[in-house]
């Protein structure tokens, strides 16, 4: 399994958010889904737009002892070596939104050094599921809204390519 579930040490930003979905019971990302951030530099004003987190890609972070990350990069104005961050699942919290919810839901977390993601751009490819009917696995928000017909419960299916979010730091 791609992501991690750890004790958290450093600052970790949890992903709220919530899709608007019409007659869709679950709606989630896969465990391999590459994440696209803008990042901010930890007590900076740099940014970096559109980086892409890949929870199966590790790598070194520099002068560290045996630290990998999922995604590393240095910021041009920093004095800091390398910021870096991981995707974590947070046990009793982060899980996929469903029908009932009301309010936005703790997707995914990234647990944070020298640097916090400030936006989230859907893209794909994520999961539904459909009470009494199918499920999909290929959703692709990249372009447009995504919709469906579903035969089993004879119902269109829609998804919301323009998803309301924030990030909340954990305690």
């Amino acid at each position: 399994r791609p992501w991690t579930t750890v004790r958290l040490s450093m600052p970790t930003f949890v992903l709220w958010a919530k899709a608007e979905l019409e007659n869709v019971s679950e709606f989630w990302a896969p465990e391999d889904h590459c994440w696209t951030l803008d990042v901010k530099q930890g007590g900076g004003a740099e940014e970096r737009k559109g980086v892409v987190v890949d929870p199966e890609d590790w790598s070194e972070v520099a002068d560290t002892k045996d630290t990998k990350a999922n995604f590393v990069m240095k910021f041009d104005k920093s004095d800091r070596k390398q910021s870096y961050l991981n995707i974590v699942q947070i046990k009793g919290l982060t899980r996929p939104q469903t029908a009932d919810d009301t309010g936005m839901v703790p997707y995914i977390a990234f647990e944070c050094r020298g640097l916090e993601p400030v936006r989230w751009t859907p893209t794909g490819p994520y999961c539904a599921k459909v009470e009494g009917g199918g499920s999909w696995d290929d959703i692709d928000l990249r372009q447009d809204d995504w919709c469906e017909y579903d035969e089993k419960t004879d119902a269109s299916v829609s998804v919301n390519k323009e998803i309301p979010h924030e990030f909340r730091l954990h305690k």
